[in-house]
């Protein structure tokens, strides 16, 4: 689009003196045309290179939904300029697949919250703090438990519950209240059979709940270590969010435990944890999640293309080759997944996860016409190159996420 500006004598950027044919500096590589445009000129370059993307991208997109492999295909050929570059169209799909999916998310989180609120039948006030936990958590006499053999039951029987004073009573009541009817609902939901002994059980389960239960559910506790009151745990909590790694490492180490990277953003975590069972900082951890899991996604194109160069090292291709298939296949992933992920929201949400699950199947398929077209062997060996290779990304894949995951937790 250079030929269409007006050329200057001299680079306005080093002074090198410049020919009418020169079309960058010889000097320093400035591009050699007149900053100072007319608006017009400047809209006409706007529209044409997004006429020239549109192009590009209605030609890759055809490709894709038409024949599997082709745009792969034909990019190795040399047929290149047709096609969105491969870099380019990833980052174009992925940066609307992972804002689809973390709207996905951030509404599914939503949906949990609204429902516990719905069962627990909690005001707006006090739902944010809503939880799921065993009866078990419910009584503080955990030998008493032991001692009557209800200790196995009261860790299956769950009731949502609010972390509030007011709420674990309102709970406890709601508990005592029970009709033998909602007993035996209750032993049903929990897997448990309806039989005089369970019912039995259930009933003096429930007598021991006291009237005004206490629950703490921090994760210091999970630690082993104990508070006399509320107040001393979560200013404790707040301390470790303040203290440095050389003072947490002290900590840890009269604890009685060794000082690791694993181990200091445990201790840092605790009062995060702390509010996260208690309905808080939820969306942070999912958007910390959200993040390493574009991360673990980048990572596996070039792990695939590994694989793709060990199983097709006879076919003489170069690395970089099989690199721009797994882009290209990581591309119509997330293309796939986004549009599934927008019919998700505008289709009943009782559809939503077969939805999901037809487009993995999809997306399954597709990969393996893509491989069929782009390496060319028989069914065959395709099909058992395809077996091979997914079980093996599958595998990896679930590391990775499950890594993600971990560290999720561990920075939110």
């Amino acid at each position: 689009m250079s030929n269409h500006h007006n050329k200057l004598s001299v680079c306005p950027n080093c002074g090198q003196n410049l020919s009418p044919h020169d079309n960058f500096c010889p000097n320093c590589g400035q591009e050699n045309h007149e900053v100072k445009l007319p608006l017009g000129h400047i809209i006409y370059e706007f529209v044409e290179s997004i006429t020239h993307f549109d192009n590009k991208l209605w030609n890759s997109l055809k490709a894709i939904f038409t024949r599997p492999g082709k745009m792969t295909a034909e990019f190795l050929e040399g047929k290149r300029a047709r096609y969105v570059p491969p870099a380019r169209l990833y980052v174009f799909v992925s940066v609307i697949f992972f804002f689809l999916i973390g709207k996905f998310a951030d509404h599914q989180l939503e949906e949990g919250i609204n429902s516990l609120k719905n069962v627990s039948g909690t005001d707006t006030t006090d739902a944010s703090s809503v939880i799921r936990v065993d009866i078990e958590d419910l009584i503080s006499n955990d030998s008493l438990l032991r001692s009557r053999g209800l200790r196995g039951i009261a860790r299956k029987i769950d009731v949502n519950t609010s972390l509030t004073r007011e709420g674990l009573a309102r709970t406890a009541r709601r508990i005592k209240r029970l009709q033998p009817a909602q007993l035996d609902s209750t032993l049903k939901e929990a897997n448990l059979t309806v039989v005089d002994s369970n019912q039995t059980k259930l009933r003096e389960l429930i007598a021991l709940v006291p009237q005004q239960p206490t629950l703490s559910l921090s994760f210091s506790n999970m630690m082993g270590k104990e508070f006399k009151t509320k107040e001393e745990r979560e200013n404790y909590e707040a301390k470790l969010g303040q203290m440095s790694s050389v003072q947490i490492d002290s900590l840890i180490r009269a604890e009685g435990s060794t000082p690791n990277w694993f181990t200091r953003k445990l201790y840092g975590q605790q009062g995060k944890f702390s509010h996260l069972m208690k309905g808080e900082n939820t969306h942070e951890l999912l958007h910390a999640i959200m993040k390493n899991f574009s991360v673990v996604m980048f990572i596996l194109m070039p792990f695939v293309a590994i694989l793709l160069l060990l199983f097709y090292f006879r076919r003489g291709r170069f690395y970089y080759e099989h690199l721009i298939f797994s882009v290209h296949i990581h591309t119509v992933l997330f293309l796939l997944f986004s549009i599934a992920l927008a019919i998700t929201f505008f289709a009943n949400p009782k559809l939503s996860s077969s939805v999901l699950l037809w487009t993995f199947w999809i997306s399954w398929l597709y990969f393996l016409l893509s491989i069929k077209r782009v390496y060319g062997q028989s069914w065959g060996k395709t099909i058992l190159k395809f077996f091979l290779l997914s079980m093996m990304y599958g595998l990896t894949a679930m590391f990775f996420l499950l890594g993600a995951l971990g560290v999720g937790f561990l920075t939110f």
